[in-house]
């Protein structure tokens, strides 16, 4: 197999986990009675590299973030140890232009949530949510929080 094929069929695998974790992290958000906003949303007037947001949700009256990160196994890190503070500043980035571009009042708390998914490929292993997982000092409503 030549190193072009390998290395491609690493990528789609890495992918296909991923879009696992996410669909997993959906389920459990709807059972919670969320309300789905967006999926995967870029900011279509980014050229800064943002990055996007995995899911925008409703959680009550609360405004949820949720970064997902899957493996297909469990090993001695789980899934959120590979966020990375450029990722975080990213995040933060993506929640700001999300704020501007719906125009979402500043009386709407915020929050930043860490979905830690186990998936390996054909079923979920395990599933965690972390609320308030990523805090931010920048202020992006009145919510603030510390970090």
């Amino acid at each position: 197999m030549k190193l072009f094929d390998w290395f491609r069929s690493r990528t789609a695998s890495h992918l296909k986990i991923g879009k696992l974790g996410e669909k997993a992290a959906v389920r459990l958000y709807k059972k919670r009675n969320a309300v789905i906003l967006a999926r995967n949303w870029r900011n279509s007037n980014a050229h800064d590299g943002m990055g996007e947001l995995d899911i925008v949700l409703m959680d009550g009256e609360t405004l949820v973030f949720a970064e997902v990160k899957t493996r297909s196994k469990l090993d001695e890190y789980l899934p959120g140890a590979n966020l990375s503070d450029s990722q975080k500043k990213r995040i933060r980035r993506g929640a700001q232009a999300y704020i501007k571009k719906h125009r979402i009042p500043e009386s709407i708390p915020i929050r930043f949530d860490m979905a830690e998914v186990i998936h390996d490929g054909s079923k979920l292993l395990d599933i965690s949510l972390h609320e308030k997982y990523m805090t931010f000092s920048t202020k992006l409503n009145p919510t603030n929080y510390d970090n």
